[in-house]
């Protein structure tokens, strides 16, 4: 047999003398396992079909048998693995086989207990316990992997319950109070596990604490399973009332001559880090980094990672202390500190478990922390000893447990930020990027089985949000289930109601992950992490977090920051905040629970509406503000426009979200908001949020009947189709939007900007006669409402369709009146848009050195951020360089165009600039096909949205090409 061992009480392993084998895949071990718990007796062929796939075996279950066998011989020797009459035989020797050796200690161990030898019958199990390394058989897929999976972890429990016990009635309270608090906690419903922590909180002096833990277990039991606590628990509840003397903890076990003669025993090399995972995935920069840090010379560094529940912060402190093994030769200590489980370690407890691992015996424990604390610090001293402290509660709990020289380490993992923690180095952990994500699902599925749904894959990974432990929760759950198709998880999981109830499997699942957290907040931070995710918003700014929880900026910017400290919120930039998507998801069913649902999210989202209204109003200034948002008085700052920036994101969610209430009363309010929203963002990425819920708040408004939050989302529909070059669907919108101002008195501001987004629709659509009409009746409303801003932007816009019309002279008198109004009002914006208009005409009647004149002066004038303004100037200047045969100017000015057009957003602008610049490169003859590049990308840009410049496209680049493609209805939200 060449000296064949085998584990698997942990990840399936085997060994060939000190040289561990390679076993193979996940299924392969899977097969193992079955021959290997039933060593030494034959297992058929339908035997082994059965525990790998169940009742759902592939067509081809034999041949894939006879593969891993023969797979299994070459590894394990032809010995080893034998065929006997239609089935196989593995052979392993006596005490091989890491299940026997634990039989025979437990056997060893009961015999002690049954002759009163508890101090001996407690070292012989944890002699047993020791053979366990993590979760048994972990990711091995198949019934019978999974049930032999859940019986041996209910057997580690018992057998650490029969350990505990034999400690107590040694006389070991003091030292088995922290453990058994843990596992009292992890196992609620295991009665015998209170009953023994209570005994050992009595034995050690704190009969409080004892019937405090009767107290939990009695309401546990109650509320869960509807039951009063057994007659253990409560008989021993009675006795501690009663003070019964039996219940006196026995004396210690007496020490050894030699250990009485030393106030420590001989220290032994502590290796208690549990075991690695087998598919460890990605994080190499914060290995790297927690390497570095970890190895600092001359110095004790501290090394803390945070993160939410499930980011993988024990996973990523175990695998790097695995890795330090050989730079911490006198070993590693580790202890889970439980500070998330609302059962923290007392630091004493913790320090008790500490010292008696470096070899100091009970009775030489002393009795305080400082002088627990010192004793640890002075037995590291001069000693290399990597300290992994998993999941603390806060700086307080891991102060007493650090060492105090150099030579050793500290590695903490907590879900809270341990700022007040000194001299230590912070590393926030983050999700996994999606390629690590899809990674791990490989590692633990098989990549062969991914290959053909990639997509699916990625989409799997997206949907929990790239959180590890929900990645591990999807990959077992396929690898379980090899009949699955990643497609079949990916709809289960595409219900947002029911994602965290798919994100379960045995006795991982994401939702306890995330209770733990949540448990520990105080009354605040619990209503402010359930109200910050009710908006659907990517993110909030701290003035949306005060309007969400009504309250004072300050208090609701430190609450926030509260809840950034102990990982229940994120902060993806400077002064923004949000949910992750599965906290988010968790914190929604919580609020299904805690509040009237309807009214809480109405109310909740009318809040933030008032609080965008009021910015948008700012940032517009009074002439726009009076048109969209004339409920509102704000002051026009000039840091306001700068400080709305960004919410467009948030403000479509809101609008939309608020008009799919099922009784939405403020959808006014929300009409405000979105044309307010509207006419700031002018900016391409803006276009499709907005419209998509211009759409959904139409469908609202005519459903309720209001009329004017109808005329306000049909503007906003009818401008952005106007933008991105729909224009007879956007002159529907706009026809329909004009005739409502008129026929239901709407504001006058209203009617004004209908008949202006109107006129400038016509221009588009090449009616220039009606577009002057419309602007002139816009100028018209804006003089008797004496708003001369307002005056001067129609002014412009009417001058634009009389040069459509070819009266260029009325066009300049109408400019140099809109002129005189901006050196009024020192407006550097329209002054741009003046001159960028006289150099149109200029270019239009052939005087192209004066339009690059009016051209280039518009762009000094123009905001660096005014991207659309700018690029469509850009294209302007394109076309007088060209007719001045400036052809390599051209080029650059069509390339900028492109550049600034494309960071913009603005589709249509992208697609007119990528035109331009492969007439410019057509005009230089510049590398053959370069222009051809252009003109058909320019194609596939215009045509998918109807653009008429799309057929001039078609004829340059020729049959054959993308122009052949079939258009497409774009954009999506156009309205039925």
């Amino acid at each position: 047999m060449g000296g064949l061992r085998f584990a698997v009480l942990g990840p399936v392993r085997g060994w060939r003398g000190e040289g561990e084998l390679a076993l193979g895949p996940p299924q392969q071990r899977g097969m193992l396992l079955s021959l290997l718990l039933r060593a030494n007796h034959p297992v058929s062929a339908q035997q082994l079909i059965d525990d790998l796939w169940g009742e759902e075996p592939p067509a081809k279950a034999t041949g894939v048998i006879r593969t891993y066998v023969h797979r299994l011989r070459r590894i394990l020797g032809p010995a080893a693995l034998t065929s006997l009459g239609g089935g196989y035989v593995l052979t392993v020797e006596p005490g091989r086989l890491d299940t026997d050796r634990c039989e025979e200690l437990i056997g060893k161990a009961k015999r002690r207990l049954g002759a009163g030898e508890y101090a001996q019958a407690a070292t012989t199990l944890r002699s047993a316990l020791a053979l366990w390394h993590g979760e048994p058989m972990p990711g091995l897929p198949g019934p019978y992997a999974e049930r032999q999976r859940g019986e041996w972890t209910e057997r580690r429990v018992a057998l650490l319950e029969l350990c505990l016990e034999a400690e107590v009635e040694a006389g070991l309270s003091g030292e088995t109070v922290a453990e058994l608090a843990a596992i009292a906690a992890e196992h609620p419903l295991r009665e015998r596990l209170s009953e023994l922590l209570m005994l050992a909180l009595y034995r050690t002096g704190r009969q409080a604490e004892a019937l405090n833990v009767y107290r939990a277990a009695d309401r546990r039991l109650r509320a869960e399973l509807g039951v009063t606590p057994g007659p253990g628990l409560r008989e021993l509840q009675r006795r501690i009332l009663a003070a019964d003397a039996t219940l006196v903890a026995p004396a210690p076990p007496r020490p050894s001559a030699e250990e009485a003669a030393s106030p420590y025993q001989a220290p032994v090399r502590p290796t208690q880090v549990p075991a690695d995972v087998t598919d460890f995935t990605g994080r190499e920069a914060e290995i790297e980094a927690l390497r570095t840090v970890l190895l600092a010379p001359h110095s004790m560094p501290v090394a803390a990672v945070a993160g939410l529940g499930g980011v993988g912060k024990t996973a990523l402190a175990v695998h790097v202390a695995h890795g330090l093994a050989a730079d911490f030769p006198d070993g590693q200590l580790y202890l889970d500190l439980h500070g998330a489980d609302g059962r923290p370690t007392r630091p004493e407890e913790a320090l008790g478990a500490f010292l008696r691992s470096l070899g100091v015996p009970t009775e030489g424990l002393p009795p305080k922390l400082a002088e627990r604390s010192a004793q640890f610090r002075s037995l590291l001293s001069g000693r290399r000893v990597l300290v992994v402290l998993d999941n603390a509660r806060d700086a307080e709990q891991v102060r007493p447990l650090l060492p105090g020289g150099p030579g050793s380490a500290v590695l903490i993992t907590s879900r809270a930020r341990l700022g007040s923690l000194h001299n230590a180095h912070f590393t926030e952990l983050s999700v996994f990027a999606p390629e690590e994500a899809v990674d791990l699902l490989g590692r633990v599925v098989g990549r062969e089985r991914l290959l053909a749904e990639a997509d699916a894959a990625g989409e799997l990974v997206r949907l929990c949000g790239h959180l590890p432990l929900a990645v591990r929760i999807l990959a077992a759950r396929l690898a379980c289930r090899p009949s699955w198709t990643v497609a079949r998880l990916l709809d289960k999981l595409s219900e947002s109601r029911y994602r965290l109830d798919v994100l379960r499997t045995g006795d991982l699942a994401v939702e306890s992950a995330f209770r733990f957290g949540y448990d520990q907040l105080d009354a605040e931070q619990a209503r402010a992490f359930r109200l910050l995710a009710v908006p659907d918003a990517p993110d909030l700014s701290p003035a949306a977090v005060a309007a969400v929880l009504d309250l004072p900026r300050y208090e609701a910017e430190e609450l926030a920051e509260s809840l950034v400290d102990c990982s229940m919120l994120e902060t993806v930039a400077p002064d923004r905040y949000r949910h992750h998507d599965l906290l988010r998801a968790f914190a929604q069913r919580l609020t299904q629970d805690s509040e009237s649902v309807e009214d809480c999210r109405a109310a909740t989202l009318v809040r933030l509406a008032v609080h965008h209204h009021t910015e948008t109003t700012a940032a517009l200034g009074p002439s726009a503000a009076r048109a969209a948002l004339p409920t509102t008085e704000a002051p026009h700052t000039p840091d306001s426009r700068a400080a709305a920036r960004g919410e467009y994101l948030g403000i479509g969610a809101l609008v939309s979200q608020y008009a799919r209430l099922p009784e939405p009363t403020r959808l006014d309010l929300m009409a405000e908001l979105l044309l307010g929203c509207s006419l700031l963002y002018e900016t391409g990425q803006a276009t499709r949020p907005l419209g998509h819920a211009a759409k959904v708040l139409l469908q609202a408004a005519i459903q309720q009947g209001c009329r004017t939050a109808e005329t306000r989302a049909r503007l906003v529909l009818g401008r952005l189709l106007t933008e991105v070059g729909s224009e007879p669907s956007a002159l529907a919108e706009l026809l329909r939007a004009r005739d409502l101002c008129t026929a239901h008195d709407m504001p006058r501001p209203l009617l004004a900007l209908a008949h202006a987004s109107l006129a400038a629709c016509f221009v588009q659509v090449g009616r220039p006669g009606d577009a002057v009409e419309g602007f002139t009746a816009a100028v018209s409303v804006w003089e008797r409402l004496g708003d001369r801003r307002s005056v001067a932007g129609e002014l412009l816009n009417l001058a634009g369709a009389f040069a459509e019309l070819g009266r260029f002279e009325a066009a300049i008198r109408v400019i140099d009146q809109s002129l005189a109004i901006c050196h009024e009002l020192a407006d550097r914006e329209l002054q741009a848009l003046a001159l960028d208009s006289l150099g149109t005409i200029a270019h239009d009647r052939g005087e192209f050195e004066q339009a690059l004149d009016h051209h280039r002066g518009a762009l000094a004038l123009l905001r660096p951020d005014d991207r659309r303004r700018t690029g469509r100037t850009l294209l302007r200047l394109t076309e007088s360089l060209r007719a001045l045969g400036r052809s390599a100017e051209a080029v650059e000015a069509a390339g900028r165009a492109v550049e600034v057009l494309t960071l913009d957003g603005d589709r249509r602008g992208r697609g007119l600039a990528l035109a331009a610049l492969g007439d410019a490169l057509a005009d230089r003859d510049a590398t053959p096909g370069s222009a051809q590049a252009c003109w058909s990308e320019a194609h596939d840009i215009l045509a998918a949205i109807g653009s008429p410049e799309a057929d001039r496209l078609h004829a340059l680049i020729g049959p054959g090409r993308s122009a052949d493609r079939p258009r497409r209805q774009w954009p999506s939200w156009l309205p039925a």
